[in-house]
């Protein structure tokens, strides 16, 4: 669940930062994007899950192996001098791309993982459930979906 929703969400920000020029979200969302790739990394060398964000007392790069910790952090105090070396951002996205790859990778499911977020993700089929749902509401038909799936949490 962290790569699906933390990872995704902080590359998805990092490509648009860099395409708009938002040196400091970038930095920022990588920062997120490292950590929890750390995290996530580390899950099988004894690294345990965690959820709870900015948690005092969890250490995401305990357990990470010390190739993904270097590249990673590498790549995070690098993503602070693109404001300043603008013409290194594909390059660096790039990179940070393969190392993202890696951290997948390194929890060996055998396939990637699906796209929450993009328009071929699970996102973009909730927008057509949703579209649905008004017309097959203005025609009063049955819904889409069972009404306790749709309820507030």
């Amino acid at each position: 669940m962290i790569t699906l929703l933390v990872i995704q969400a902080a590359w998805e920000d990092i490509g648009g930062g860099v395409r708009a020029g938002q040196w400091r979200m970038v930095a920022a969302q990588t920062r997120n994007l490292v950590l929890a790739g750390l995290q996530v990394g580390g899950l099988g060398y004894g690294g345990e899950p965690y959820w709870e964000e900015n948690g005092g007392a969890f250490d995401q790069i305990t357990y990470a192996p010390e190739p993904l910790r270097a590249q990673g952090l590498k790549l995070l105090h690098e993503a602070n001098e693109l404001a300043s070396r603008r013409a290194d951002a594909k390059t660096w996205l790039t990179r940070l791309e393969k190392w993202v790859n890696s951290v997948q990778e390194g929890l060996f499911l055998g396939e990637d993982l699906p796209e929450l977020r993009s328009p071929q993700g699970m996102f973009a089929g909730l927008k057509l459930v949703r579209e649905w749902t008004e017309t097959v509401d203005r025609l009063g038909l049955p819904p889409l979906l069972p009404n306790n799936w749709t309820q507030p949490v």
